[in-house]
């Protein structure tokens, strides 16, 4: 069996086994695992079944890891704003959006990412953390997620003009979060000027303090 936490802590309280067990993850997420053998012998490296539930979330998808690469397959479910904050606590946007995911692939070996498949999202709104703007209403959304030179990247679109891009975010191979706001984006944004792009690059170490 391996160690289960004491319950007052903050860290992961894991049971069960390496090849099936379970994590309760703070904020009241829990993980799931099993050991799958004919796809560790596909990927060349251990692969497991996964599950995570929570407080908006509900996914489940299959995870290949070695101490130098790993990559989620054929990742399927819904997934709420509410993981947002967990991920990148000081992004200062609320959001009331649900995306579904279906087929989403996402791999990382040493530093060379990759990514292939999408999400949609309900229609919904948008605000500030500090609230200087109301809630600003959103079409409900497409991101499809691809591949580049750089890196990864997701262009978003509304779901009723998939061919406009509105955003584009780019995850580099060198730990850089690029954001760019195109003009159809931008003339979502209530007083903000739609005749130019906007662009924030900062490294993904500042979306995690």
């Amino acid at each position: 069996m391996m160690h289960q936490a004491n319950p007052s802590s903050q860290a992961a309280m894991v049971s069960g086994r390496v090849v099936h067990g379970a994590a309760q993850v703070p904020q009241g997420y829990r993980v799931e695992w099993r050991f799958n053998g004919w796809r560790s012998l596909l990927a060349l490296s251990p692969t497991f079944d996964v599950t995570a539930t929570g407080p908006g979330a509900d996914l489940t998808g299959r995870l290949s890891a070695l101490p130098d690469r790993y990559a989620l397959r054929d990742a399927g479910g819904t997934l709420s704003w509410a993981v947002v904050p967990l991920l990148a606590p000081d992004l200062g946007i609320t959001c009331d959006l649900t995306a579904s995911v279906d087929g989403l692939s996402i791999s990382q070996n040493g530093r060379t990412r990759r990514a292939l498949g999408g999400l949609r999202t309900s229609p919904g709104t948008c605000a500030r953390d500090k609230g200087e703007i109301a809630g600003i209403p959103v079409p409900a959304l497409v991101a499809r997620l691809t591949t580049t030179r750089n890196g990864i990247e997701a262009v978003l679109a509304a779901q009723n003009t998939p061919d406009i891009a509105l955003a584009t975010a780019t995850l580099t191979n060198r730990d850089r979060l690029i954001l760019r706001l195109h003009a159809a984006g931008a003339r979502l944004v209530p007083g903000m000027p739609a005749s130019s792009e906007y662009k924030i690059e900062l490294p993904l170490s500042a979306l995690r303090r």
